[in-house]
């Protein structure tokens, strides 16, 4: 046996009795008794016992060398791991490899001993997020909703240091059938618990993170139409001369719709605004600080913050979102809770459920044919809903060359990069009126000329 760099390695013997064989024999063996066995190490005299013929037994070597990952700090005992080969030299590497590794992220491991889950850690974790205002109320309902799937699963309630690799490969290869958000949201929920095990020392070896570690699965979801985050000009058009010309008693909520076109907000926020209290008529805001929400016992509640701390914002009202706000204003039904969406329906708190309100444009697009399809299953579908609305608002500002700065602040985004997807998804005729742009400036400042009298 060798050491070097806290490596021990070397070739170790075995000699084992055949069956129904006397034990006896080899103690009394008169090659014990040579002095070439006496002075001889325990693979030397494994060599001079097999190479005498012997019978008795049967002979075998193996070359291993040992790394030390840690210790338990509860027994105080060491934690090793054992790399076998065909030679000490590969054995060795094996290890020295393994050691590198082990020293890039910090050397030797104090594992603690825990019988946190999965669910355990991603509980705390989320629920820590939550009550720092790092999330909203609706995100911290979504991870939750998650977090509860994920318990139907036997690995994220047994101790995450007992969780073997291949589990989690297994549940994200079941997990690609979903869609990419439910894949997105479950893995993050799982790196999350492993990442947070592995700082506190509860496991040796982080699968999530690496040059091996796990990945994020694809879905294999097909989608039967692209998905469309917002209206073109032509489909808006339609869409608000539909709002514009029926009655209201032929379409109830068609102020809450145009006042989504015109001012962005989020379904939830435009629920839960009070007349009274989030509308300033004189200098032409609308205060946001609350939304639509869940409480702990999954029903619909008016919460007490916005879905992200940026979403608590002003809103400066254009004069089209002014006209279409006193139009709501104009035709409220005065409530108890001073709603400005009022659902008498709703004795305890007055609000409508976004579901409700979502299946009502639903209605409205199937009646003027926009963006209907056929799913998979056969069933006529279509791809609008309240948050498209807001998608479309956004998308019109874009095009009329707004900053993105100041749609973000306008939207209530935490991180820009969601913005600028609205600039990307433009209406193919506000790239054509740009391309015009272009070739008139072009023209004006004598480029391409030769182009242009060949033409």
């Amino acid at each position: 046996m060798s050491k070097i760099n806290g490596i021990t390695y070397g070739t170790y013997p075995s000699i084992r009795p055949k069956k129904n064989v006397d034990k006896s024999v080899c103690d009394n063996c008169y090659i014990r008794d040579s002095i070439k066995y006496q002075k001889a190490d325990s693979l030397g005299r494994m060599h001079i016992c097999r190479d005498s013929k012997c019978d008795k037994c049967y002979f075998s070597q193996t070359s291993k060398a040992t790394v030390i990952l840690g210790r338990d700090t509860i027994t105080g005992k060491e934690l090793k791991k054992t790399f076998v080969a065909d030679t000490e030299e590969e054995a060795l590497k094996l290890a020295l490899d393994a050691k590198l590794n082990l020293d890039k992220n910090g050397g030797p491991r104090i594992i603690n001993k825990s019988t946190l889950s999965i669910i355990d850690i991603a509980t705390s974790i989320y629920n820590e997020d939550y009550k720092l205002h790092k999330i909203g109320a609706n995100t911290n309902n979504k991870n939750m909703t998650n977090i509860r799937m994920l318990k139907k699963e036997a690995f994220t309630t047994k101790p995450i240091n007992k969780v073997k690799r291949i589990e989690i490969i297994n549940y994200l290869d079941n997990l690609a059938k979903y869609s990419k958000t439910t894949i997105k949201e479950r893995f993050r929920i799982i790196r999350r618990s492993f990442e947070y095990a592995y700082s506190q020392n509860i496991i040796r070896e982080n699968f999530m993170e690496g040059y091996n570690a796990i990945e994020k699965p694809k879905t294999e979801k097909t989608e039967v139409v692209p998905k469309k985050i917002a209206l073109t000009m032509d489909k808006e058009r339609q869409l608000i001369d539909y709002l514009e010309s029926t009655p209201l008693y032929n379409c109830k909520h068609k102020n809450l719709f145009l006042l989504l076109l015109a001012t962005g907000m989020r379904i939830g926020e435009a629920l839960s605004l009070d007349y009274k209290k989030d509308i300033d008529l004189e200098n032409k805001t609308i205060t946001v600080y609350k939304t639509i929400t869940k409480d702990d016992d999954r029903k619909d509640c008016i919460g007490l913050d916005t879905k992200t701390p940026t979403g608590r914002r002003i809103i400066h009202l254009s004069d089209i979102a002014l006209k279409y706000l006193k139009e709501c204003l104009a035709n409220v039904t005065k409530n108890k809770f001073n709603l400005l969406f009022y659902n008498p329906k709703n004795i305890t708190g007055g609000f409508y459920k976004e579901g409700t309100i979502n299946s009502a444009i639903k209605r409205i697009a199937f009646k003027l044919d926009i963006y209907l399809y056929v799913d998979v299953d056969g069933k006529t579908k279509t791809q609008v809903h309240t948050h498209m609305l807001r998608g479309t608002f956004a998308t019109r500002c874009a095009e009329a060359k707004m900053p993105p700065i100041v749609l973000q602040k306008i939207l209530g985004h935490a991180d820009i990069d969601v913005t600028n997807k609205y600039y990307i998804d433009v209406d193919q005729h506000f790239i054509d009126t740009e391309n015009k742009n272009f070739v008139n400036y072009m023209k004006e400042h004598n480029l391409f000329n030769e182009y242009y009298l060949k033409a």
